[in-house]
């Protein structure tokens, strides 16, 4: 998804001025009249994020002056999936610009976004993504139409201090579905705090739910995005399970119609022994909801027998169809410049991190990387001194965060996937003895109802 409480979530309406619009509008197949090349550069934050706005523009400086013959002209057209087509057809799509993980396999196939493969390949920048994140814009023949950038995979938030009360092992989350059950079980009787939570509403709940899905080994749709899969035994088995912790074993709390935010709160507050979540959680949780650090504790996301896998989603780079090669490689530079020099270059990622830590930001926050197993490491190794947060509280993790297949979330209206999915999720937590086959049936026709609209 990501819809986000912090970065969370949702499409976010195009909201480039009228004169962003324009400067998006000028031709793409040429240069300025003194050589230079233009290129437009959608997600501007908008005026409000005078910090953020600050950093962009010292960023475009330095790049323009390292890149004399490119100049960038920084627009806040955002991603709309009511306006893109619109946008791509008259010719106002910057050169280069962020939509979800949700989208590029759509586009690609609808040809509104430009084939990169070779410009990845002469500027280099191809040879430092991560081989399993990159695929997520790439065809069935492995050409690319895109670069990832911020990238999450789903794993297991839990609360250390509710482990250690109810004599569990910290250090030891729940890698099964069943030690998931037997422990909030073991937390709710011991504690009397929620064992397990989860979202089940604002299509939060949906997208944790495709989750889990991933989990045992299924999918809310079809590879190709054109019917329903909710009808099938991985999603039964993930209802069952939660089925199970409700009504026999009394192990998920009181609250069952929940939105993100309250619940990130909750769980900051000891109330809540474990939810699926990301690491990019950990901030707000520490910071605005005042956890203590070392009580967050972050594992792979659990799995059913002989599954290994966790949803993905984050944000791709892609390019206008109407860009010239010289262009696509000059946002591409841009990106490298912008992006991802903070993983690549020694000189770069000391210096972010080193002012991230005296401004009080998180520095090292495990997660999965754009980049290269390789280059992680390396950089991981660069910032390790300004690394303030406990690392071995995400140890899980990080041992798997690479080797899990990437699911990547639905390919066809995702969002309205979700909100189908909170609907059965509270179904099932609010109605003892509710019929789980029809509402999994019911969700399912409804599914495939969203996607033939």
């Amino acid at each position: 998804m990501k819809k986000n409480p912090r970065r969370l979530l949702a499409a976010v309406l195009a909201t480039g001025t009228a004169a962003a619009l324009l400067a998006a509008c000028a031709p793409a197949d040429a240069a300025n009249s003194d050589g230079k090349i233009t290129i437009v550069v959608g997600d501007r934050p908008p005026a409000d994020q005078a910090e953020s706005l600050a950093a962009l523009d010292k960023s475009i400086a330095a790049f323009e002056k390292a890149h004399p013959d490119v100049t960038i002209e920084s627009v806040e057209t955002r991603w709309a999936a009511d306006t893109f087509q619109a946008m791509v057809a008259g010719g106002t799509m910057p050169t280069t610009m962020a939509v979800p993980f949700t989208e590029p396999q759509s586009l690609i196939a609808s040809r509104q976004i430009a084939d990169i493969s070779a410009e990845l390949k002469s500027t280099g920048l191809g040879e430092v993504l991560n081989p399993a994140v990159a695929a997520v814009a790439q065809d069935a023949s492995g050409n690319s139409f895109g670069v990832p950038t911020d990238v999450y995979s789903v794993g297991l938030a839990y609360n250390r201090a509710l482990f250690t009360a109810a004599g569990l092992d910290p250090d030891a989350p729940p890698a099964t579905w069943d030690e998931v059950r037997a422990a909030a079980k073991k937390i709710a009787d011991t504690t009397g705090k929620a064992g397990y939570s989860l979202y089940t509403s604002n299509h939060f709940g949906g997208w944790m739910m495709t989750a889990a899905v991933a989990s045992f080994g299924g999918t809310i749709e079809n590879a190709d995005g054109t019917a329903s899969t909710v009808d099938s035994e991985p999603v039964q088995d993930y209802v069952n399970v939660l089925r199970e912790m409700r009504w026999t074993d009394n192990s998920l709390g009181s609250s069952f119609v929940n939105d993100a935010q309250p619940t990130l709160q909750d769980f900051a507050a000891g109330k809540i022994g474990m939810l699926l979540s990301l690491p990019f959680d950990y901030p707000g949780l520490v910071q605005q909801y005042k956890m203590k650090p070392e009580d967050f504790g972050f594992g792979a996301l659990p799995q059913a027998p002989g599954q290994s896998a966790t949803l993905t989603g984050g944000n791709v780079q892609v390019f206008s169809p109407s860009a010239t090669k010289e262009q696509i490689v000059a946002g591409l530079e841009w990106l490298k410049f912008n992006r991802f020099n903070a993983y690549t270059d020694k000189e770069t990622a000391v210096a972010k991190a080193e002012a991230d830590a005296a401004d009080g930001n998180i520095v090292g926050l495990p997660a999965l990387s754009p980049v290269s197993s390789e280059a992680y490491a390396q950089y991981q190794e660069w910032i390790s001194p300004y690394v303030n947060l406990p690392l071995e509280n995400f140890a899980s993790y990080s041992a798997v965060a690479e080797s899990q297949t990437l699911v990547p979330e639905p390919r066809t209206k995702a969002q309205d996937m979700y909100a189908v999915l909170d609907t059965l999720l509270q179904g099932v937590l609010t109605t003892e003895n509710a019929d789980v086959d029809a509402l999994i049936a019911e969700a399912s026709a409804a599914v495939d109802a969203k996607i033939a609209r």
